[in-house]
């Protein structure tokens, strides 16, 4: 079964508020894009290995790195595919941060994809895990 173009356009404003809402230092109304509990990857930037934990625990990790960091997120079109209960969001990302002080220098971008994956819960879609394929890390020279 396949999703209507109201709920494919629904759940790519969703993966845009991610953007918005970090950018945005909107911690509450970010919270409320995420499942209860979520898988996130970031091992292609990190090394590592997926981390899988609460939707407030997921929240209050990004507050605390964020909170204190300029950030643009410009997301590229975002390719939804859904079946059922399920759905995938795929898109560009190219990530500018600026901290000031920062000990490796204040400019950091990352060039790469997200993949989310969303799931119906309660009464509606939300992100259940986030993907960052990393392509490119530019640190300041």
């Amino acid at each position: 079964m396949s999703h209507s173009h109201e709920e494919t356009e629904a759940i790519r404003t969703m993966v845009a508020n991610v953007a918005h809402h970090i950018d945005g230092k909107r911690w509450a109304e970010l919270r409320g894009l995420y499942a209860e509990t979520v898988t996130t990857d970031y091992t292609s930037l990190f090394g590592g290995t997926p981390q899988k934990q609460s939707g407030d625990d997921l929240i209050a990790g990004w507050r605390k790195l964020l909170g204190k960091i300029a950030t643009q997120h410009l997301l590229g079109p975002i390719d939804v595919h859904s079946s059922g209960e399920a759905a995938t969001a795929r898109c560009h990302v190219r990530a500018a941060h600026h901290a000031p002080r920062a000990p490796g220098g204040e400019h950091w971008e990352l060039l790469g994809h997200y993949i989310f994956e969303l799931s119906i819960e309660g009464t509606g879609w939300k992100i259940s895990g986030t993907k960052l394929l990393a392509e490119a890390s530019a640190l300041p020279k």
